[in-house]
């Protein structure tokens, strides 16, 4: 899967619930890439090579597995946690933005329970790698933003969220600019800054990735998830659904389902 510009591997996805003397010392393995943590009970203790950190529940934490990390817990309180084991093909630049706080080592994302909630629904009820990877894709979007702790980016970040919300909606960038309190222009600068894409060309993917889920896991017609997508006429949803993907929207699910079966 690509987010924000890295291409992410799933190694393995697990949820953990620690024995009360549980802990964790990285050195005692040869692990390359990073782990990505939610804590959704009791706390965590983590010492790195660089600091201190103290886990709560609603907490992610990124892991570097290129450095050092002790992690302990209140036996008398023991642990749960979401883990994922993940590699990416840009690892220095991601090691990079951990390094600098650009992309935070702890986080509290809003909405991040819900996103794993519909991925473990995904994972019990179907076999399906395409449509558990939809919902694991909002899990690593959220920890991997260049957004966290900037207010101006915090605002773009605000905008994004809306957009991916209801993707079908006519976002004209006046209501856009109104809305994060810039000037049309500072909009479009800002927001290429931050996501590598004009408001328009991000609200065209939200549809995008909204109608490929439609397509694979809905009885929808093509015509049908162009009327729920904003679309006048299926025409116009077929050539932009090609030009995104190179097929159109009545081959996307049958090429999916025979990759699938190979």
């Amino acid at each position: 899967m690509n987010i924000r510009g890295f291409q992410i591997e799933p190694i393995y996805v697990v949820n953990e619930a620690l024995e009360p003397g549980w802990s964790w010392v990285s050195d005692t393995n040869r692990w390359t890439g990073f782990h990505l943590w939610y804590l959704y009970q009791n706390g965590v203790r983590i010492q790195t090579e660089t600091g201190k950190y103290h886990l709560r529940e609603g907490d992610t934490f990124l892991f570097d597995l290129s450095q050092n990390h002790r992690c302990t817990h209140d036996p008398q309180k023991p642990a749960g946690l979401f883990s994922a084991y993940f590699h990416c093909d840009h690892t220095p630049e991601l090691q990079a933005l951990l390094q600098s706080g650009a992309i935070p080592r702890q986080n509290h994302p809003p909405l991040f329970s819900a996103n794993l909630q519909l991925f473990e629904e995904a994972t019990r009820s179907s076999n399906t790698p395409e449509e558990t990877m939809l919902w694991l894709g909002p899990v690593f979007q959220q920890v991997l933003s260049p957004f966290a702790g900037h207010a101006r980016q915090s605002k773009i970040a605000e905008i994004c969220r809306e957009i991916d919300a209801a993707p079908q909606k006519d976002w004209s960038l006046d209501q856009l600019a109104s809305r994060a309190g810039y000037s049309k222009n500072q909009l479009i600068r800002l927001f290429r800054q931050a996501t590598g894409y004009t408001p328009y060309a991000y609200m065209i993917r939200a549809r995008i990735a909204r109608a490929k889920h439609l397509l694979l896991f809905s009885d929808y017609t093509a015509t049908e998830i162009a009327g729920l997508l904003g679309y006048s006429d299926l025409n116009h949803f077929s050539s932009q659904f090609y030009q995104k993907t190179g097929c159109y929207p009545s081959q996307y699910a049958e090429s999916q389902k025979s990759k699938s079966g190979q």
